[in-house]
């Protein structure tokens, strides 16, 4: 995508054509608004989607409001071009086509598709060739696209089945750490006082309570609580990170050898929470990527910056193909 233009010009052209791209997931979501050369016109922030299926028109309100205001500071008539909107929890049928419905019906776009958030990401990164894309916040997926140009996805299991290496599954480690110390079925970990004591519990038997009830971003909520004692030098805590790691390096393995051949080194993007800039699971993922051997893309991603091309997309605008990935198993 090209740098944001001055929003006045927009105004005086009535023949541009626009489009709107959506990143809505866990934590918040972004609408980026694009002219039809890519260039970014506005953009609105708001709460986090995470689609219900029972009720995905309350989401829809809020991505439709959010697309209202950034279309208002663009200077952008609705309905836009095209719409292309990557939300957590809308990788799947029928959730998928129920929200199409509802967005089309809110009169925003001329056409109009959605998929899961990491879909957009991943277009970000890659909007056209071989590469693959990690993603590791609450939970954890892997996305690649091969030089013939098929595309594969590993885990988005969700957190019964899969999220190796996410923030939940690393939570849950450190409290099976935790649990097997206490027995002495383990070694003992200075997990154990560090979690009771950020999680105001008086003893170990309280955890049992705290569990029952606990979201799963309230057990990803103690990664950096785990980093810090695995930095101190606890056993147990070392050994979850390390866990972690070898997870998420056996996600991208997987794809680099069910994708070959591939035309030079893959090239490797990463996403999500826990693989932020200045995150320590960054620097240890950066470190046994390139082991593989594979390069590590370096640029900050824009989930919605991502789903703008596939908007374009919609309008062959682009080279993006905006044809669904596999099925996505779970918002991420």
């Amino acid at each position: 995508m090209n740098q944001t233009a001055p929003t006045h010009l927009h105004h005086l052209d009535p023949n541009v054509s626009y489009f709107l791209g959506v990143d809505g997931g866990g934590t918040r979501t972004r609408v980026v608004l694009v002219d039809q050369a890519g260039t970014e016109c506005a953009r609105a922030d708001g709460p986090p989607t995470l689609i219900d299926p029972a009720d995905p028109a309350a989401t829809v309100g809020v991505i439709a409001d959010l697309c209202r205001e950034a279309a208002s500071k663009g200077g952008a008539d609705l309905p836009v071009a095209g719409l292309w909107a990557g939300i957590a929890g809308a990788g799947t049928e029928p959730t998928r086509s129920v929200v199409e419905t509802a967005l089309r019906e809110a009169g925003l776009s001329s056409l109009t598709s959605a998929g899961a958030d990491a879909e957009a990401t991943f277009y970000d990164a890659f909007p056209s060739g071989p590469g693959i894309l990690l993603i590791a916040g609450t939970g954890s997926i892997a996305l690649g696209r091969g030089a013939d140009g098929s595309r594969l996805r590993v885990g988005g299991w969700g957190l019964h089945l899969g999220d190796e290496g996410s923030g939940y599954r690393i939570g849950m480690s450190a409290l099976h750490a935790f649990a097997r110390g206490e027995d002495g079925r383990g070694v003992s970990t200075e997990l154990r006082d560090s979690v009771l004591k950020v999680l105001g519990l008086a003893g170990p038997g309280d955890l049992i309570k705290w569990i029952a009830s606990a979201q799963k971003a309230d057990v990803a909520s103690l990664v950096p609580l785990i980093f810090e004692v695995a930095e101190a030098g606890d056993r147990a805590a070392l050994t979850v990170i390390e866990e972690a790691v070898d997870e998420l390096v056996g996600h991208v393995r997987t794809l680099v050898r069910r994708l070959e051949p591939w035309p030079a080194t893959p090239e490797v993007a990463l996403a999500g929470g826990l693989l932020k800039e200045n995150r320590p699971l960054r620097v240890r993922m950066i470190r046994a990527i390139e082991v593989l051997p594979c390069r590590h893309q370096a640029r900050v991603l824009d989930g919605a910056r991502g789903a703008c091309s596939l908007a374009m997309g919609l309008a062959d605008l682009t080279d993006g193909s905006p044809a669904p990935w596999p099925e996505f198993l779970s918002g991420n």
